[in-house]
């Protein structure tokens, strides 16, 4: 695993120092945009630490039968007398016994920069790098003291300011005895019963530290995020437009084509009735509407088709009929017969005749006593 760690020295973002802790032998590189991060290719994990600046921190006990919002909710109302904004304008985080108000803006801004990298991120307040649960530590990085505590609070000060900080912390807190994690003189004179005294590395910085930090980094999923990440051709990408556009017109489109044929169907129905009859004026229940023309059509208005009795004529030997066409307004029938026995076929024809149905045509064909064909027969109509 790549495991790279990303220190931001100011809120403006173009002062980072990027430290590959994977390669111990390799140097400290020092980057001038947040941009630049995506131009390192082989990251798997990557570290970034912001100014303490943008982060004030709290100690705050999670209720765990508490769901989060309940408890970032109670932790605002403990301490919302300290903010100095709005407390709409801050992101609140919770973890291992901390409590954490970051400025919204800020990290906003750091998040979009890094949601376009395609690697895990974790975003941390500097401080936490090198802290201790059981001591109070000062930890030098570039000039800068990181001044961690045991209930992770935490600050930063430069070189010029350190004096001046640490006045402030003994006289608050008169048994104050870091841990120190720096060569700087003054530190070691006011530090004196303290003579564990060695430099921070970050090559010393594992998973598991970081894994034990809170995470500020959120994806900003954007239009522009998801193209990236998706890596869309531009085919694909007109593809997804034009999918995207049909979804949104296209009930639309189906609502205007079932207006349409609604129209269509009340207008032809309404037609056929007026045909029909001229009394229609509105065709609102088809079914019922010309049940009711029919009955009212006089007896002699309509045709008297009638068909032939073939029950008789089918019993001589239905089970060699295969197909059966009635043609009532011709007052035709075609039988096609498969396989008939020549004796039964002789029968047929005789009823036939005795059923005043006539053979108009046949298409017979006669070999070894068995009949194939189709006969074509007329009957009267009454």
């Amino acid at each position: 695993m790549n495991f790279y760690i990303a220190h931001i020295l100011d809120s403006s973002l173009d002062r980072i120092n990027l430290y590959n802790v994977t390669d111990k032998n390799s140097s400290k590189k020092i980057l001038n945009s947040i941009s630049d991060l995506e131009e390192i290719n082989d990251v798997e994990l990557l570290l970034v630490l912001i100014p303490a600046s943008e982060v004030t921190s709290y100690e705050f006990n999670k209720n765990e039968s508490l769901s989060e919002q309940i408890n970032i909710a109670n932790f605002i109302s403990d301490v919302d007398i300290n903010f100095i904004n709005s407390v709409s304008d801050n992101e609140y985080f919770i973890n291992n016994g901390g409590a954490y108000v970051v400025n919204k803006i800020f990290l906003e801004n750091i998040n979009q920069h890094l949601s376009n990298l395609n690697y895990k991120v974790y975003v941390a307040p500097e401080y936490l790098i090198n802290l201790n649960n059981t001591s109070d530590v000062i930890t030098e990085i570039d000039d800068r003291f990181l001044f961690s505590y045991k209930n992770t609070h935490g600050f930063t000060v430069n070189k010029e300011n350190l004096a001046q900080y640490l006045d402030l912390v003994i006289n608050n807190n008169p048994n104050y005895e870091p841990k120190i994690f720096s060569s700087n003189k003054e530190l070691k004179k006011i530090f004196k019963s303290n003579t564990d005294n060695h430099k921070f590395n970050f090559v010393n910085v594992n998973k598991e530290i970081v894994n034990s930090m809170p995470n500020f980094f959120k994806i900003n999923t954007s239009l522009g995020f998801i193209i990236k990440k998706m890596n869309f051709s531009k085919v694909q990408l007109l593809i997804s437009a034009l999918a995207i556009l049909f979804l949104i017109t296209s009930p639309n489109y189906l609502i205007h084509k079932n207006v349409q044929n609604t129209k269509f169907y009340n207008e032809a129905t309404f037609d056929i009735f007026n045909s029909i009859n001229n009394d229609v004026k509105r065709v609102v229940a088809p079914r019922n509407q010309i049940d009711q023309i029919i009955k009212n059509i006089p007896e002699n208005n309509k045709n008297n088709i009638e068909l032939p009795n073939l029950e008789l004529f089918l019993k001589f030997g239905e089970k060699y009929f295969t197909e059966i066409t009635v043609d009532a307004i011709d007052s035709s029938i075609e039988l096609k017969i498969n396989s008939m026995p020549l004796f039964q076929f002789n029968i047929l024809k005789t009823s036939a005749k005795k059923l005043n149905i006539s053979i108009s045509d046949n298409d017979i064909k006669i070999k070894n006593d068995s009949v194939d064909g189709i006969l074509f027969l007329r009957y009267k109509n009454v």
